[in-house]
């Protein structure tokens, strides 16, 4: 008897953990916009970061070859991953003032 009420206080304070940990992982999703600026201080891309986590998901970009571990962004790794998504999908902007406002 005494096992079974252990087991099962347990188990709820691991499951209990385990929903407010993804509670609190979905609440920090960042923020809505971004302003992408590259290391070379050309453009910024406008980077609607809310509209794309509602279309797909994160790991599509955020565990691509092409997405900046350092989050340092260059015209290269920047058209790479959102212009070839674009294209690849056929949505989104691919000429310069799409991004570039």
């Amino acid at each position: 008897m005494k096992k079974t009420v252990i087991c099962s206080a347990a188990f709820a304070l691991i499951f209990g953990f385990a929903v407010a940990s993804n509670a609190l992982a979905a609440a920090d999703k960042g923020p809505a916009e971004i302003t992408l600026k590259s290391e070379a201080g050309k453009k910024p891309a406008a980077f609607p970061h809310a509209k794309h986590q509602a279309k797909g998901d994160c790991d599509a970009c955020h565990k691509s070859a092409d997405f900046p571990a350092d989050k340092k962004w260059s015209m290269k790794n920047g058209h790479a991953l959102c212009q070839g998504c674009h294209k690849a999908k056929n949505a989104g902007p691919t000429k310069c003032d799409g991004c570039h406002k």
